[in-house]
């Protein structure tokens, strides 16, 4: 009897603190080193600066920083690699959107990876509208009259956009498609070059989310003709309903997602601490000023968005590609 007592007295004095003071310490340590957010965009476009902004906040609910990594190139795939080889301890992480998610698992065929698998959902930060739009000082001064000469002939109306498949370059597709429009497609390396290619001349038109035409719209370099969605967005500019388009066009999910294999528990760390920042007064003011919202949804409500998203864009990509 005393041999028992004597063993029950060295594990409750002895081993269990150490098991419970281990397992409690493995738990604090993580994240044990600055956070990489591999950013598969160039810079200067919108989800380059809701980055920006939000991970200027995230530091304040992990412990560490949250360093941004642009990684553009191959309509956002090069970015997407990297992350999905990254070793899944949360310590890698991808800040995408629902057309690198979804859409190019059935428009790019020889991906090297596949999202549906080799990724999981930390959070939907927001989404954003996107808006087409011209420079102030062009002859455009309504959507109709740029409707009219798109209509007349091919060229008569070029358009920039971010490169194929992607956040800009999808809606022009789907406004081609559904509004019999002619635009001669101008790509370039991102929605900050595509902007910049519309402010110097070089094109007729472009599109574009809030965060990265607010600036401009205010100063009176850039008009907008017509916004995403079934509502307007400014008293005075048409909503995509409006104008003939179907009321899911031109809106871009912004998903923060980690290497599949991370450990539940460091995923609902990442998820709390999303989640809680969303609550926090300067975020909110910040994501307000760039013009975008905080429209947050957790990341395992988004994983089922992903599975209708799935069905939806493989409906897209045959109709379009079969143009």
């Amino acid at each position: 009897m005393r041999a028992y007592w004597g063993i029950s007295f060295f594990i409750s004095t002895f081993l269990l603190p150490a098991f419970f003071s281990d397992n409690l310490l493995a738990q604090e340590q993580y994240p044990e080193k600055p956070i990489t957010l591999i950013v598969p965009y160039a810079a200067g476009g919108s989800n380059d600066l809701n980055a920006r902004i939000f991970t200027s906040f995230l530091d304040d609910y992990l412990g560490q920083p949250v360093l941004i990594k642009l990684v553009p190139g191959q309509a956002g795939q090069k970015g997407t690699l990297e992350a999905v080889r990254a070793e899944p301890d949360g310590h890698t992480l991808l800040f995408t959107d629902n057309y690198r998610d979804q859409l190019h698992r059935y428009t790019f065929r020889n991906n090297a990876y596949d999202t549906n698998t080799d990724l999981i959902t930390i959070a939907r930060v927001n989404y954003g509208a996107i808006g087409i739009i011209v420079r102030n000082d062009d002859d455009f001064k309504t959507w109709a009259q740029l409707e009219a000469a798109a209509k007349s002939k091919f060229g008569a109306v070029t358009m920039s956009h971010s490169g194929l498949w992607v956040a800009l370059f999808v809606p022009a597709i789907q406004v081609m498609k559904n509004l019999d429009l002619q635009l001669r497609m101008v790509p370039y390396r991102g929605g900050g070059p595509a902007k910049a290619a519309l402010l110097a001349g070089d094109v007729d038109m472009s599109m574009a989310f809030p965060a990265t035409v607010a600036a401009d719209v205010e100063a009176g370099r850039i008009r907008i003709l017509a916004t995403a969605g079934r509502e307007r967005l400014i008293p005075d500019v048409p909503s995509f309903v409006e104008i003939g388009l179907p009321p899911t066009t031109g809106f871009m999910h912004r998903v923060v997602m980690a290497p599949v294999g991370i450990s539940e528990e460091r995923v609902m760390i990442l998820r709390e601490a999303f989640s809680r920042m969303q609550q926090e007064q300067g975020y909110q003011r910040m994501m307000a000023q760039l013009g975008e919202n905080t429209e947050y949804l957790d990341g395992a409500a988004y994983e089922a968005v992903r599975v209708q998203q799935s069905s939806d864009y493989r409906e897209l990509a045959e109709s379009l590609i079969a143009q």
